[in-house]
């Protein structure tokens, strides 16, 4: 059998629900495409057989694969070097893909080859990674609860993204030293731009994420050390305090502006204290250790 054209890569975790109705978007006959044009690739980053029992009785269509349980970016890697497929399409465990999800980034594909062609420009450079639009039609409803949403494009969220597999290998595909899911997807875009590629936006390729609650504050604060060694890694100079604790503030208090008073407004902002508050105790350790990782990194 020829291999498909499409590769999805599934990272999971203990999902199973949120799983299940992530296959039922993506099982054959369920995208507008032809079920031998893709493969699902699921890389399981539990260590037990639960997800792989499940996966043998309802989905036996997905292929599984053992993760190497080092955090999403690693789990992403291990699912995109077991895929067959020419184009690696990453969605996540709790999404729900349009229909039209595959056969929208395949048009797009399509469309950058013939610009190619009548252009006499390179084929194989004229599209090499896809972002697609990513939604949450249930809304927030409070700022307690969030998702992570992209209708304008420029994110490049990894639940809803596409990459050639052969431009996403020669880069080294995500760095795992993010070992936490947050600025992962980032580094990439960032890493892509630089070496050439045009990310081409496809707002008909529609991903759906389903609003889920938010951790507590200090899980939340914990996060941002991903977003330090990013910010180091891409030449942010020191000192970083002020810009990212002002990003912080900036972006929740507008969420919660943006909602109805609630109960949750008041649960919503002590927790944004917290998680200002955890920042300002590790911000210090994070950015010496980056600083350290990415020595010689140029500031701009």
């Amino acid at each position: 059998m020829s291999a498909p054209r499409w590769s999805v890569v599934v990272p999971t975790f203990n999902r199973h629900d949120a799983l299940a109705a992530c296959l039922d978007r993506l099982a054959p006959g369920a995208q507008d495409v032809a079920a031998a044009a893709y493969e699902v690739v699921v890389t399981d980053d539990a260590r037990s057989d639960g997800t792989r029992t499940f996966l043998a009785e309802r989905y036996p269509w997905a292929r599984w694969t053992p993760g190497p349980a080092r955090g999403p970016a690693s789990n992403r890697n291990h699912g995109a070097s077991e895929a067959k497929g020419e184009w690696l399409a990453f969605t996540d465990d709790d999404t729900l893909p349009d229909r039209g999800w595959l056969r929208a980034f395949a048009h797009a594909v399509a469309e950058a080859e013939q610009e190619a062609v009548d252009a006499g420009a390179d084929i194989a450079v004229s599209a090499e990674a896809l972002e697609g639009r990513t939604t949450c039609a249930a809304g927030f409803g409070t700022p307690m609860f969030y998702a992570p949403v992209n209708e304008t494009g420029g994110w490049f969220w990894s639940c809803n993204i596409a990459v050639r597999a052969d431009r996403f290998r020669t880069i080294g595909g995500f760095d795992e030293g993010f070992a936490v899911a947050h600025m992962e997807d980032q580094d990439l875009r960032e890493r892509l731009v630089a070496a050439g590629v045009r990310i081409r936006w496809v707002p008909e390729a529609v991903v759906d994420h389903p609003p889920r609650r938010q951790p507590s504050g200090r899980a939340l604060g914990l996060l941002r050390g991903a977003e330090v060694r990013y910010l180091v890694k891409h030449g942010a100079p020191a000192p970083l305090r002020w810009h990212l604790l002002r990003g912080i503030a900036s972006l929740r208090l507008g969420i919660i502006r943006s909602l109805p008073w609630s109960g949750d407004s008041l649960r919503a902002l002590g927790s944004l204290a917290s998680e200002l508050w955890t920042v300002q105790l590790h911000l210090a350790e994070w950015e010496r250790a980056a600083r350290r990782e990415f020595a010689g990194t140029p500031a701009r």
